[in-house]
């Protein structure tokens, strides 16, 4: 009876790791991400509306730069998806080519977080793509291509 009672035990214990790890995945595999199909290393940068305003404009906080190698994947946002529209744009440094949209944003040479809707010193304005992601609540994958 107890090598019985033992044996269901350890069973329960392993199935509730098993779920437990399932969940970690499921939650790792949540988010927006980018890929870069480019074929030359990429710069990223990121950015959300807060929704909130400083009383001129609209707070606006922008992130970057992620380095991101050809044939490779990141999560910009992991978990769940928080927002409707995500903002992205990416740079080839040495090619000089950009992943542009139509929405100005804040960056920086140098890594950078900005959280403002007006550059500062040494800041210039990038136009981001904005990425409407619907209904989706759990992932996304926004895709650079050459």
């Amino acid at each position: 009876m107890s090598v019985r009672f033992s044996s269901f035990a350890l069973a329960a214990a392993l199935l509730g790791t098993f779920a437990t790890d399932a969940s970690a995945q499921q939650r790792a595999q949540q988010g927006f991400r980018v890929c870069n199909q480019a074929g030359t290393e990429i710069e990223v940068a990121k950015a959300t509306s807060t929704g909130a305003s400083d009383g001129s404009s609209q707070i606006i906080i922008s992130e970057g730069w992620y380095k991101l190698p050809p044939q490779a994947c990141a999560y910009l946002w992991p978990g769940p998806l928080q927002y409707r529209t995500y903002l992205v744009y990416a740079q080839d440094k040495a090619s000089g080519r950009e992943w542009t949209g139509q929405v100005p944003i804040c960056v920086s040479p140098e890594a950078f977080t900005i959280r403002s809707g007006t550059c500062g010193a040494r800041q210039e304005r990038k136009l981001f793509i904005p990425v409407n992601v619907g209904n989706e609540r759990f992932s996304w994958t926004y895709v650079f291509r050459p």
